[in-house]
């Protein structure tokens, strides 16, 4: 009833029919065992609007439900489930379990608890009822969302929230309630116990700025818009911050690690010269974002004048005075592959922010509102490069004590006019900062002999930054050269006619860009051409080796002599990057190249034979399209799966971009390559773009496979969010389309993970059944990979049946299977899943060797989130040996690593696992607080066994009886016969 209307009988989900008659289901219900009359029934079905068959269709719904919930029953035989009675029906409370009036019960036992003053007991209570809530009562029956029961129901469940978030201040859990109390109030903005409630749960987890900011919002909304002053709550929780009441638990928010502050910025420019105005002004605003909100300046101007030059130098300079980090993103407002979207520079800043990869939202609303909550109580400097307009930029504005920096060729006036933000307008250089920025490069002493020619150049450049930079490097190359003969080369240029319009900047730049072309060796101009096909924003040696067909070393040798004529720029060892306006200028001189195809072949086919190469060494098991490349290319050094790993991580940008902007076959190619990536590590964000991207390239212009290949994909990232109805669709959408093709692997492939997604919502018939075919399929068509991960699947189900010794021998095949074709992720899966099976099954030294092998394979191919799992299982193996102390220490950094990695499941088990150890240490109210906690995490996935799992852990810290039976209950409408066994032992132990 606390959600969607649902019903199951022995642990199978039952068709409830049409919403008429699940909402006549739903008034029985909601009655709670009291008989409704026919006449009341048909009121609150129709209303005014009655039928004349009203009462002969609700016989008929009546009748059905009897059916559905009875079939054994004949018709001549009472109802003991749905009873005539008083003229009406009503539901046999005694018959049926419902979660509604579990909820009133525990609520019931939460009273009791109050009056006892056991403020444990209430927040337990309390806690265990808001789990069965799924929703609004009744959800899918919109026809009685006004029904005065649901209403109070609504009404019930608001109050039961507030008290239970005032029972966790109380016992010093507020941490693991302040994202509910926050949302709470955002949705009750003039509810002063909301409010109140909000600043104690800041105040007890430490966040007093936050605290006093939320009290001095709330009493000024209250004057502004009613016209009254905080009643006594608020002033109650003000006067408690005021005084930093010693009562106040602040444990939990001691006991968290000092957060990592980014430093984000690049490298001071060198040789930045002049610009003391603008620097004064932007001095001014550090003050102003001491007040505690944004401050915003936009600095712009034309291409080359030096924009981003100021705003990184001023930022090195500033940077002292936000201690809370600062973080810089390109934007890419005037690149090639177009402006770079709001959503990837919150990832990246999230992700800086401590934010795990796998919980960064991917719709942009979420991400920046987890942003400016990350951001409301921390002094950091923002720095927004070369943006295409204002709202690129708003998504990504902080909140506190901030300030933005952003960069662009527009005046941004959007910022201007809604924000608030100064605009700084940057003009060229003037003359006597032209000169001394020609003597930074060139020397002043071959300035100061050549002043008048010095002077002369710096007008053809229109003092213009960029141009200058570009003009002075080619005179540097030569020292014995007199800047008087340069100025007549650039008088006496024929490379462009537009020279005559002095002053034009775009003119200047385009010849400093063409003498010093001009003066490269022509092996160096071509690489400069072809350079404009990189894809990404910056490159590496190898990548550029493949794209002009030579050895990295020559590569290497070639670029630095462009870094020397400023025509690419270093932007990390071993990588060169464009500025904007010299990649289109690139692009311009490569349009005439008989090779340009072949040089794009060539980097892609390089990229696509890496990543593959890569794809070997971490997932070699996993189903993927065919490389049509002679053998993978695996880059320098990586002969590892933790070295194919980090090659991955940091080549990602550019794989990306190039399966966005890429030729079609290595789009979809290299998004295929990078699923099991994808799949490990869970970045979420690039995921989707690389997922939809490839899907829209074989729309356009691939095949079945191809087509078949990036649903597959798209699947695979929906079930890792949990989203299991968009999983389902397209994976049902590529085992059509793999039908079509005659892909035989990719259907066995995804009968398994459909499997997957029937296993993880508890549904464990349904998935047996698609394991066992996709193992038939695989072991007909002769894949072991396809028959390692169905055999591991198929002991995943075993496990969860309680089946441990089958669950052992599928574990045990399956991992022969890996071993045979060298997946170590596979392996280490397999070994880790046997270990937890064999400890269950009391055989614990041979658990804690398997659990140690599948940990160092994890280590080894720096899957930190598999490491994390196999410290838990750890933890748990030692204290079944009696070996405390190194259980403990497994718990402590298994629970780091799984908190760092962001994957909820396994945050779970370390939870799990910690509470364990605790509760054998004697740490009860630890153990307590951990369970609730995974409790919490737990039931954001809508994963049934570990829940269950967490259930009895915390029946049995607690010695409570009404949640072992709860836990019994979910046990057998589920099917998790190993878990229902578990159940009983632990009601048999606290009876």
């Amino acid at each position: 009833m606390l959600g969607s209307t649902r019903a199951w009988r022995e642990g199978a989900e039952l068709e409830l029919g049409p919403p008429g008659r699940r909402a006549v289901l739903g008034l029985l219900v909601l009655a709670e065992g009291e008989s409704v009359a026919t006449p009341d029934l048909v009121d609150a079905l129709w209303g005014d609007r009655a039928p004349r068959s009203a009462v002969n269709v609700l016989q008929t719904h009546v009748k059905h439900l009897r059916q559905i919930f009875e079939p054994g029953r004949t018709s001549r035989t009472g109802s003991d489930l749905l009873p005539y009675s008083n003229g009406g029906y009503a539901v046999n409370v005694d018959a049926v379990d419902v979660d509604l009036m579990s909820f009133h019960r525990l609520v019931a036992e939460a009273n009791d608890a109050q009056r006892d003053e056991s403020q444990e007991r209430v927040a337990a209570r309390l806690g265990e009822a808001l789990g069965w809530w799924r929703g609004r009562p009744l959800a899918d029956l919109s026809a009685l969302t006004a029904h005065p029961r649901v209403v109070s129901l609504v009404a019930k469940h608001r109050e039961v929230l507030a008290r239970y978030g005032d029972a966790m201040i109380a016992i010093g859990a507020a941490a693991d309630v302040l994202p509910g109390i926050a949302e709470a109030a955002a949705d009750q903005p003039l509810d002063e116990a909301a409010q109140a409630r909000l600043i104690r749960a800041y105040h007890a987890v430490g966040r007093r700025a936050k605290a006093f900011q939320t009290y001095h919002e709330v009493r000024d909304r209250l004057v502004e818009e009613l016209g009254i002053d905080p009643g006594p709550e608020l002033r109650a929780a003000h006067a408690a911050l005021l005084r930093d009441d010693s009562d106040v638990t602040v444990a939990s928010a001691r006991s968290r690690p000092a957060p990592r502050v980014p430093r984000q910025l690049p490298a001071q420019p060198h040789g930045f010269t002049g610009r003391s105005t603008q620097v004064s002004t932007l001095d001014d605003l550090v003050p102003a974002s001491t007040s505690g909100a944004v401050t915003i300046v936009a600095i712009s101007g034309t291409a080359g004048v030096g924009k981003t030059a100021l705003a990184v130098h001023w930022a090195h300079r500033v940077r002292d005075q936000f201690p809370d980090g600062q973080l810089y993103a390109n934007l890419h407002g005037h690149s090639k592959g177009g402006p770079t979207s709001p959503i990837e520079v919150l990832a990246q800043f999230l992700t800086a922010l401590e934010v795990p990869a796998e919980r960064v939202p991917v719709e942009v609303e979420t991400a920046a509102a987890m942003y400016r909550t990350l951001t409301t109580d921390r002094r950091v400097l923002v720095v927004l490069d070369n943006a295409a307009s204002p709202d690129q930029v708003r998504p990504l504005l902080p909140a506190g004590p901030a300030c933005v920096v952003v960069t662009a060729r527009d005046r941004m006036t959007g910022l201007v006019a809604l924000h608030g933000a100064r605009q700084v307008t940057l003009d060229v250089l003037s003359p006597e900062d032209a000169m001394e920025l020609l003597a930074s490069v060139l020397g002043p002493k071959r300035v100061r002999a050549e002043p008048v020619a010095a002077a002369e150049l710096a007008k053809l450049c229109a003092h213009l930054p960029l141009a200058l930079r570009i003009a002075a490097a080619n005179l540097a190359d030569h020292p014995h050269r007199g800047i008087d003969d340069h100025v007549a080369d650039l008088r006496d240029s024929n490379l462009l006619t537009a020279l005559a319009v002095q002053g034009d900047e775009h003119t200047a730049v385009r010849t400093a860009f063409d003498l010093s072309y001009a003066a490269l060796p022509a092996e160096t101009r071509r690489l400069f051409r072809l350079l404009s096909l990189v894809p990404g924003a910056d490159v590496g040696v190898e990548a550029v080796g493949a794209l002009i067909g030579a050895e990295p070393d020559q590569a290497a040798r070639l670029l630095d002599r462009l870094a020397g004529a400023h025509l690419v720029e270093p932007r990390a060892p071993g990588r060169y990057g464009f500025h904007d306006l010299l990649r289109r200028y690139a692009a311009e001189r490569a349009e005439t190249d008989q090779d340009l195809r072949a040089a794009q072949d060539r980097l892609y086919d390089w990229y696509l034979g890496a990543v593959d190469g890569a794809a070997r060494l971490l997932y070699p098991h996993m189903l993927r399209l065919p490389v049509p490349v002679a053998e993978a290319r695996t880059p320098a050094g990586v002969t590892a799966p933790a070295e194919a790993s980090a090659w991955l991580e940091s080549e990602l940008g550019n794989l990306v971009a190039a399966v966005r902007t890429g030729p079609r076959p290595a789009a979809w190619l290299i998004a295929d390559a990078l699923r099991g990536y994808f799949w490990m590590c869970t970045r979420q964000v690039e995921w989707l773009a690389v997922a939809e991207a490839a899907l829209a390239a074989a729309e356009e212009d691939g095949g079945a496979r191809e087509r078949a290949a990036a649903r597959l994909s798209l699947a695979d990232l929906y079930f890792r969010q949990s989203r299991y109805r968009e999983a389902v669709h397209h994976y049902t959408h590529a085992q059509l389309v793999a039908r079509q093709a005659g892909w035989s692997e990719a259907q066995a492939a995804v009968l398994g993970n459909l499997g997957c997604v029937y296993w993880q919502s508890g549904r464990l018939d349904a998935a047996a059944v698609r394991f066992s075919r996709c193992l038939a399929l695989s072991r007909g068509m002769g894949l072991p990979a396809g028959e390692a991960v169905a055999l591991g699947n198929l002991g995943l189900v075993h496990w969860e049946m309680g089946r441990l010794a089958q669950a052992a021998e599928h574990y045990t095949l399956a991992l022969h299977r890996y071993r045979e074709i060298g997946s170590h992720y596979g392996e280490a899966l397999n070994l880790g899943n046997l270990g937890e099976t064999q400890r269950a099954r009391g055989l614990h030294a041979e658990a804690a060797e398997l659990l140690t092998r599948a940990l160092a394979l994890h280590h080894e191919a720096g899957n930190r989130n598999g490491e994390a799992l196999e410290r838990s299982r750890l933890a748990a193996t030692f204290l079944d040996l009696g070996r405390r102390a190194e259980a403990l220490d497994h718990a402590r950094t298994g629970l780091a690593l799984a908190q760092e990695t962001g994957d909820p499941r396994t945050e779970v088990e370390a939870l799990a696992a910690f509470a364990a150890v605790d509760l054998a240490l004697g740490h009860r109210a630890d153990a307590v607080r951990r369970y609730r906690q995974a409790l919490e995490v737990v039931r954001g996935t809508g994963d049934r066994y570990p829940e269950i799992d967490i259930l009895l852990g915390l029946a049995t810290a607690t010695a409570d009886l009404g949640v072992a039976r709860q836990a019994l209950v979910l046990a057998e409408r589920a099917g998790y016969l190993g878990l229902r066994d578990r159940a009983l032992s632990v009601l048999s132990a606290l009876e």
